[in-house]
């Protein structure tokens, strides 16, 4: 066999285990994802201390870098620690993600609506009525591939949500969480 015809060989085995793992790649035009996250939530507000959140999310790739996300958010920041006082969001949710390709580092960006849920709780009991606000996101983040379709999510989002009498609900969502492509 002749060097040339060697070369040509080479590069052919080489070739085909990156055409089949180009295929495979996620996320791709028409996959989607889910997944979870947990973190704390930081308040804007100084008369507010921080708190968990939990999220929950379906992604839907419109195209390999512009997704889609509805989601469900819960955050439950205290505003007296003496009475143990919470002001408990839950948010229903719609973004839009913009991602880079980095290899099996993908970092990302968006912003999106959603409608909260605002209520609060003197001592664990409900304080009144709950309320509805509209607000708005903004965020970013990475995605590090563990395999190719399981990734660990590190994101931070900053809510802007309506006041609720003296207090402020905005506040900066640091979370991590997994997500799963399908």
């Amino acid at each position: 066999m002749t060097c040339l015809k060697k070369c040509i060989v080479t590069a052919v085995l080489v070739m085909l285990p990156a055409s089949a793992y180009a295929q495979g790649r996620v996320p791709h035009t028409d996959s989607a994802a889910i997944g979870g996250d947990v973190g704390i939530f930081l308040p804007r507000d100084a008369s507010l201390t921080s708190g968990p959140v939990l999220e929950g999310f379906y992604e839907y790739y419109l195209s390999p870098r512009l997704s889609v996300r509805t989601g469900l958010g819960w955050a439950n920041p205290a505003y007296d620690r003496e009475h143990a006082d919470k002001l408990r969001h839950f948010r229903v949710a719609i973004d839009a993600v913009r991602n880079w390709e980095g290899g099996a580092v993908h970092p990302f960006v968006g912003a999106g609506l959603g409608v909260y849920f605002l209520q609060a709780k003197d001592n664990g009991e409900n304080s009144g009525d709950s309320e509805s606000k509209l607000g708005g996101t903004i965020f970013g983040g990475a995605e590090f591939f563990a395999n190719s379709t399981t990734s660990v999510k590190a994101e931070a989002r900053y809510h802007m949500i309506k006041n609720v009498g003296p207090l402020n609900p905005d506040g900066l969502a640091l979370t991590v969480g997994l997500k799963k492509y399908f």
